[in-house]
């Protein structure tokens, strides 16, 4: 439908002359001299029907220039009042513009929340910005474009294709991935820590940037027993994940396999699978084809449109996953962030990392984005720690500790970190070398401690 409209748009000027070469050929045609014949054509764009000469084109000219022109005037008009609504809109405290290619709108949890969607047209008025254009080459070259007249303002980049880990830091600048809030929505639904067993077998079916996502999202949210043993498969064309990933350690019993789609060895770890995941939106026939291969394990198929074919086919164990992701929530993770920074402050305060006088907005500020993203997903970890507890509670205060360190190792081998020991500190940004990329029980007290600490934040909260 999107491009059906685009090519639409691009044949408007053609259609918008249409008339006056119709009317230039049927004055002609009736005698009239070729200077003349252009100046009554052109005349009937302002409803003036000059000339007397009359036939089948003159009047089809007569009538389409009339519509032309009624159509110019009402867009010229809704044109007025668009731009008067938008300045209005960014009147109100909390305005946002929201700069997409698409239909979609965001939904907000409260109506103090003014939203406009001026395309591609910048409107400096607004109190914060979310771009998510097609491609992330043309977000960033929007935001590029527009770099100084958003400086001092909140801005929130959609990305597609790159990872929102491996960003450099840009001030006043948040990246956000829809892909990423679908895989953590997924997770927290499927709750692999309730399926009472610790041995499973996960397969992801996709291996673009949604399947990447998944499958991240999986090793870092799925840590629920020390001694667990989650086989992961992801399918498809993954050369470039494994080359951007070749410096992920699991640190325990997990691990992640690779293969293609057309190899029997998919398939049979579908036979198998206790969760099938279908990563992509894919026809009806080949969600049904992974349900009636999976022999014993549930599906979980991407369906983000309301128009679900899938949805009609009677399986049992079969479920949609992806409605609804566009809510300020996913996009801007006001709640989470705030959580982070909360954690973030706590944790300088501890460590006599804190200046004077300095509030958590300050301290969270001065970490680089990476550091940022670290804790956000020390954050989101945190949110499923209850659940795993109230399903396991026989789980001791060091063994979370030991999950806390293992989600943190995971998460910074999973952007290109590895064990070093740098010259000054415990680590070296530039390198990505951390000493505390090692096994929990290999760690020095002191930075065991640091995840007892989180756990017990958690713990504190809970109770």
């Amino acid at each position: 439908m999107r491009g059906l409209v685009k090519q639409l748009k691009k044949w408007v000027p053609v259609l918008s002359i249409l008339p006056f070469l119709l009317g230039a050929a049927g004055y002609a045609w009736a005698g009239e001299r070729l200077l003349d014949a252009l100046y009554y054509s052109f005349s009937l764009y302002f409803v003036n029907l000059v000339s007397d000469s009359s036939n089948l084109f003159v009047e089809i000219a007569r009538w389409t220039a009339a519509l032309v022109t009624t159509a110019a005037v009402l867009y010229a008009l809704k044109r007025v009042w668009t731009r008067l609504r938008w300045a209005l809109v960014c009147l109100g405290r909390d305005s946002v513009a929201v700069y997409c290619d698409t239909d979609q709108q965001i939904q907000f949890s409260d109506k103090e929340h003014y939203v406009i969607y001026p395309g591609r047209e910048f409107r400096p008025g607004a109190k914060s910005h979310i771009i998510m254009l097609e491609q992330d080459c043309e977000s960033l070259a929007f935001y590029e474009a527009n770099r100084e007249r958003l400086r001092g303002h909140p801005v929130y980049i959609g990305l597609r294709e790159l990872d929102r880990g491996f960003m450099r830091t840009v001030p006043d600048v948040v990246f956000f991935d829809i892909d990423g809030a679908a895989a953590r929505l997924l997770w927290k639904s499927l709750r692999m820590w309730r399926l009472g067993r610790e041995h499973l077998t996960v397969v992801i079916w996709g291996s673009r940037h949604l399947g990447q996502n998944i499958l991240d999202y999986g090793l870092l949210l799925n840590l629920f027993a020390p001694k667990q043993e989650i086989s992961y498969y992801l399918v498809g064309d993954s050369k470039l994940y494994q080359i951007s990933r070749k410096r992920f350690c699991a640190g325990n019993g997990d691990t992640v396999s690779f293969c293609d789609a057309d190899s029997p060895s998919a398939w049979e770890a579908v036979q198998r699978a206790d969760v099938v995941i279908l990563a992509e939106e894919a026809p009806a026939e080949q969600v049904q084809a992974l349900r009636i291969a999976c022999e014993h394990g549930e599906v979980y198929y991407y369906a983000p449109s309301e128009v679900d074919a899938a949805a009609y086919l009677n399986f049992s164990g079969l479920h949609a996953f992806g409605k609804g992701l566009y809510t300020d929530e996913n996009i801007r993770d006001e709640a989470l962030v705030q959580r982070a920074k909360a954690q973030n402050y706590d944790y300088v305060k501890a460590y006599g990392h804190l200046t004077p006088g300095e509030t958590a907005d300050e301290a969270w500020k001065k970490l680089d984005g990476f550091t940022q993203w670290s804790n956000i997903s020390s954050t989101d970890f945190q949110e499923v720690l209850p659940d795993i507890l109230a399903a396991r509670p026989a789980l001791t205060l060091e063994e979370l500790a030991e999950l806390e360190h293992l989600r943190w190792w995971r998460f910074h081998t999973l952007s290109g970190w590895q064990y070093g020991v740098p010259e000054h500190g415990n680590r070296d940004a530039e390198k990505k070398y951390h000493t505390c990329l090692r096994p929990y029980e290999d760690l020095e007290p002191e930075e065991k401690e640091k995840d007892r600490a989180v756990v017990r934040r958690v713990l504190h909260h809970v109770s």
